[in-house]
């Protein structure tokens, strides 16, 4: 008989504890990152750089703890069933009468304000013998500013920007050498500058 209470003591300290866990996952706020503005006049943005930025995001802020995150796809679902169109420059009015429409209480939206890398590089002929030489180096860069805005007052609650850099280089000596001259460099300087900013989002007090 003991034994039989004993486990159903324990199935309700389980059903007790799932019951926390959800009303606790509930209780966070529910939050949807938009498609960012390109201002960087980069066209790495219309082949695939928005989405990829909007899926670090999401990833980013679930990996916070801190929201409920409407996946990318999800989003665009639920934009297309209500007829919306969201975007970098949403104003506060328009996040609201959006908020309502979706079910979420937050907006993440913003822009890529740099995107790009610069070169430099240098060469010499052969003297006396000597190889010729050649050279190079690429700096890649990103930054992005980016805000919260609250769908039930259409405030700006949390805003920041973040910057990253990466370099590269190559050097030939008669015609042989080698070095890293990457142009995939998101995983490099955007996501680190993502990830800068969901940082301040998790620091922040929202």
């Amino acid at each position: 008989m003991k034994r039989w209470i004993a486990v159903g003591s324990l199935t309700a300290l389980a059903f007790v504890a799932a019951a926390a866990i959800s009303e606790a996952q509930n209780a966070k706020p529910r939050i949807a990152v938009l498609e960012f503005k390109n201002k960087a006049d980069n066209q790495w943005w219309y082949s695939g750089g928005a989405e990829a930025a909007q899926d670090v995001f999401v990833t980013e802020l679930v990996k916070s703890g801190k929201f409920r995150v409407i996946d990318r796809e999800q989003l665009a679902a639920l934009m297309q069933e209500k007829n919306l169109s969201l975007g970098g420059d949403i104003d506060p009015s328009s996040a609201v009468k959006a908020g309502k429409l979706l079910g979420c209480q937050y907006f993440l939206t913003g822009a890529v304000t740099e995107y790009g890398a610069q070169g430099t590089s240098a060469h010499g002929p052969g003297v006396g013998g000597l190889p010729g030489f050649s050279g190079g180096k690429k700096t890649f860069t990103a930054a992005a500013n980016a805000r919260i805005i609250d769908t039930t007052t259409g405030e700006i609650v949390w805003a920041d920007e973040a910057r990253g850099e990466e370099s590269s280089s190559k050097v030939y000596v008669g015609g042989f050498g080698g070095g890293v001259d990457d142009d995939r460099m998101f995983d490099k300087v955007m996501k680190p500058v993502i990830q800068q900013l969901v940082a301040s989002i998790k620091a922040a007090d929202l």
